[in-house]
Order: C-alpha cells, then sequence, then structure tokens
C-alpha cells in the first residue's frame, strides 16, 4: 500500500457493473490518522463511479453529496453505485464506500445530460479574475504535513497558493491543485474527478486555527458542477467559519482555466486535540 502502483486505487475485481472493489494504496493517505484516507481520494473514486452509470447515455456528474460516517481506511474497499431515479435527461445515483460490514461513506449523485442549448445575449457567468497556477507560491508541505510516507495531500497533489493556504492560518485561502495521479490504475482522470477530489481540500486551504493545536475535520462534501471541468489544474477559492459549539463550515468557489464552474461545501467537526 505504498503507492508503487503509481495510482489511488488498484482494481482487485470486476462485478457485473464493472470494477467494484480496489486497494486504496498509500498514494490516498490523509493528515489525520496514518492508516486512513484523505477524504478527497474516496470522493473522487465515487465521482467515478457515479459517472460510470451515465456515461453511456452521454450523462455528466452535475453534483454529488456525501456523507463520510468514518474513517476510509487503507487497504481493501468495495465501491457501490447503483441508479435510485432512471432517466436519459436526468438521473439520480447512490454511492457507497463499504468496508466489511461498515458503510463508510455514503450518498447520492445526479447526472444531468450534455446539451446544447441557445442563451438570450448577456446570459453569461460573471466572473472575477483568478490568477493561474503559474501565479502560486509552493505550499510550504513541512508546515501541514509531517511525515515522509506517500499521502494523497502531500504526495499524490501538487498544490500552489495565491493566497493563504494550507500552510497558512486565516479564515480565506485561494490555492490551485493538480492530481498527479490517476484515481484508478490505468484510467485517465475525468474533470469531474479531479474538482471534487480537490474540492474536499476546502477546510484545509482556509483554516482560522492551526494544524496540530485543533482537529476540524470535514463530516460531508457537497460538490455542484455548472459544466464540466477543463485542464489539470483545479482552483479552490475557500472561506471558512467556525462556531465555539465546535462546528465550522467550509465554502469553496471552483476554478479551471476558462473560471468559475461550480461550487462546494463541508461541515466540519471542530476541537482541540
Amino acid at each position: 500500500m505504498n503507492g508503487s502502483d503509481g495510482a489511488i486505487a488498484v482494481p482487485l475485481d470486476s462485478g457485473e457493473s464493472g470494477l467494484d472493489r480496489f486497494e486504496l494504496t498509500g498514494l490516498a493517505r490523509g493528515p489525520w490518522q496514518e492508516d486512513a484516507a484523505h477524504g478527497g481520494a474516496p470522493a473522487g473514486l465515487l465521482a467515478r463511479a457515479a459517472e460510470v452509470i451515465g456515461q453511456e447515455d452521454g450523462l455528466r456528474l452535475a453534483s454529488i453529496s456525501l456523507a463520510f460516517n468514518g474513517p476510509v481506511t487503507l487497504g481493501e474497499i468495495e465501491i457501490r453505485a447503483e441508479t435510485v431515479k432512471p432517466g436519459r435527461r436526468q438521473r439520480v445515483v447512490s454511492v457507497a464506500i463499504v468496508s466489511g460490514d461498515r458503510t463508510l461513506i455514503e450518498g447520492r449523485a445526479v447526472l444531468i445530460r450534455k446539451g446544447e442549448v441557445e442563451l438570450p445575449d448577456g446570459v453569461t457567468v460573471e466572473e472575477e479574475p483568478f490568477p493561474g497556477p503559474e501565479s502560486g507560491r509552493p505550499i510550504e508541505k513541512e508546515l501541514w504535513a509531517d511525515g515522509e510516507s506517500d499521502a494523497f495531500h502531500r504526495t499524490s497533489n501538487t498544490v500552489v497558493s495565491i493566497e493563504g493556504g494550507p500552510d497558512r492560518i486565516g479564515t480565506e485561502g485561494m490555492v490551485w491543485i493538480r492530481l498527479d495521479y490517476p484515481l484508478v490504475a490505468g484510467e485517465e482522470l475525468t474533470g469531474a474527478q479531479r474538482a471534487v477530489a480537490a474540492a474536499d481540500f476546502g477546510n484545509g486551504v482556509a483554516h482560522p486555527v492551526g494544524w496540530g493545536e485543533f482537529l476540524f475535520i470535514n463530516c460531508d462534501l457537497n460538490v455542484s458542477l455548472l459544466r464540466e471541468p477543463v485542464g489539470e489544474w483545479i482552483g479552490l477559492e475557500s472561506r471558512t467559519e467556525v462556531d465555539a459549539n465546535g462546528t465550522g463550515l467550509t465554502s469553496t468557489r471552483l476554478h479551471d482555466s476558462r473560471g468559475r464552474f461550480g461550487v462546494a461545501s463541508q461541515i466540519l467537526f471542530v476541537d482541540r486535540v
């Protein structure tokens, strides 16, 4: 599980609806537990599972909402995906990650047809400039990613900061993230998979409390995509607020080289270490 296979997950076998059992490698490892995955790795895999269900009918991933029931441990996992509302224009898919007799993540994804709609003049997505990744500051990894083992946040992704970032304490942050390894061995990443995997970084991009002093772990992840992202880089413009009741909320605007294409949110469990 050291990531020597060069992928986040290695297929173990095939089910009736495709590959559903995987070995999560060390490239999926997260910052909170040595034997558990970063949320972005399983989230990306669940986005992939939903996309597989819609690909033959030309449907794209429009949104995905995930509840994290517990840590996803490295090693063998099972991914389940099934249609709960069929349709050629809009389809709802149930997704889950299971290990043993436990459902570790569960959620719903919405797939929408890819259309060409002629809109009235002037109806566009308003966008403020977001400097490109070439303008970014390399993240000081030793300030937010202790250890030398492979990890999703340390090894699998390249992160550059435009403002704030995971190595800085603050309510707001802007970064670009590029996933440098395939989610599944032998497969190309889609734009939606890149976006969902990156969106889970939001609470790390903007954190008004410090690593090592506090836990600020997301309990869910909700991603909505106005269109299919383009390119390898995903931009996150995140804001995190924490309350003394032990809860945090991260809101993220998602960007690519063309501009803003979606939003994400996370509810956080906050406590002192």
